[in-house]
């Protein structure tokens, strides 16, 4: 009988043992297999995000290309001289007289500068530059010292300006110390009105054309005035920069009244 219930004691525990060795087989099954699914959706979660985000980067790159090729059929502004560039058929132009006795002007035509204290060809007085009202081709610059100077020289000059030549004067300091009433009448054949008046220390910007009949619309003048100057003895400085038309050659009295009404609109429209 004691035998018996030792065989029986021992057949139990063989029986534990095996049941235990078969626990262990499923739960190492189960985590096997637990582990080859998580890897499996591991994989498949990387592969869609990776889809995924390969279609968001394509979709912002598709939308950066249109962007940057938008942006390069979009026409920048094109400006000459600091102003908005004219239409075809006008010349864009910018004058700024000098400050006091300081600081010298600026005549600028269609984005260059042809007149400046930089390019070294300014004097106390008149500063001038012709161009061809045709082309706009650069006739001469010149500058007339109306301070210590001489008039015949700034006579001469003038007389000799051909037909349907633009002309820009931008003053400098002293403008009118020897006017004389010969000088005044040849400007104002150009067009000017303001210098009939202009005197000593006056701030004055010109753009006329000769050969035309009647006054221009391009001209500012600021008075030197002691209840008013900017400056110990000067007014302030004084700019005018806007569209002037192109001319023809042809000397007729149609082509002067043309020309007149396209200066006169162009004042109107672009003067700044």
């Amino acid at each position: 009988m004691g035998m018996w219930n030792s065989r029986k004691g021992q057949n139990r525990c063989g029986l534990m043992k095996e049941l235990t060795q078969i626990k262990n087989g499923v739960l190492y099954l189960w985590i096997a297999l637990a582990t080859i699914v998580l890897i499996w959706m591991a994989v498949s979660y990387h592969s869609v995000a990776g889809t995924k985000l390969d279609s968001l980067l394509a979709g912002e790159t598709k939308r950066g290309v249109e962007t940057i090729q938008t942006r390069s059929m979009t026409k920048p502004l094109n400006f000459k001289c600091g102003i908005k560039a004219c239409p075809d058929d006008h010349f864009t132009f910018h004058l700024k007289s000098g400050v006091a006795n300081i600081l010298g002007p600026r005549i600028c035509f269609e984005g260059e500068t042809l007149v400046s204290g930089v390019k070294n060809n300014i004097v106390v007085g008149l500063n001038i530059a012709l161009l061809r009202g045709d082309t706009g081709e650069i006739v001469k610059t010149a500058a007339f010292d109306m301070y210590a100077g001489k008039v015949e020289p700034v006579v001469e000059f003038l007389k000799a300006i051909k037909p349907n030549t633009i002309v820009l004067v931008a003053s400098y300091d002293e403008p009118a110390w020897i006017m004389t009433s010969e000088i005044r009448e040849l400007f104002s054949n150009l067009g000017s009105s303001e210098i009939l008046t202009l005197a000593s220390r006056d701030s004055w910007v010109f753009a006329g054309v000769s050969g035309i009949i009647g006054k221009s619309p391009y001209e500012r003048v600021i008075k030197n005035d002691v209840n008013t100057n900017m400056y110990a003895g000067w007014p302030g400085t004084v700019a005018l920069g806007g569209c002037f038309p192109k001319t023809t050659h042809q000397n007729d009295m149609n082509q002067e009244h043309h020309l007149k009404q396209q200066m006169s609109n162009s004042s109107k429209a672009h003067s700044s």
